[in-house]
């Protein structure tokens, strides 16, 4: 699988001693008609279940993919936002319908 990194989604990782990151599908309920959004979500730990997500290494960083998500290639990860409010997500990861 091809994962690459933007210079900044490596900085961030540097930048918060992260050996690792989670893509997980978020299910948001809400109010009215919708009913709930689904959502890629981001966490530099492991996950709980590693059986549950595809594991990836690249560029010395863990990665692991929730089975739930769709993944098309190539990856890049990026980083959005910034200052306190930055955080990272990947282009190329999709809720699987």
């Amino acid at each position: 699988m091809d994962i690459r990194f933007s210079p900044r989604a490596r900085k961030y990782l540097r930048d918060k001693q992260a050996s690792g990151i989670t893509f997980y599908l978020v299910d948001i309920e809400t109010t009215g008609c919708i009913g709930a959004v689904r959502e890629v979500g981001v966490s530099l730990e492991p996950p709980k279940r590693p059986e549950n997500f595809i594991y990836i290494r690249a560029e010395s960083f863990d990665i692991y993919v929730s089975r739930n998500l769709e993944i098309t290639e190539p990856v890049v990860i990026k980083k959005q936002g910034f200052w306190k409010f930055s955080s990272l997500y990947a282009e190329g990861l999709s809720v699987r319908i």
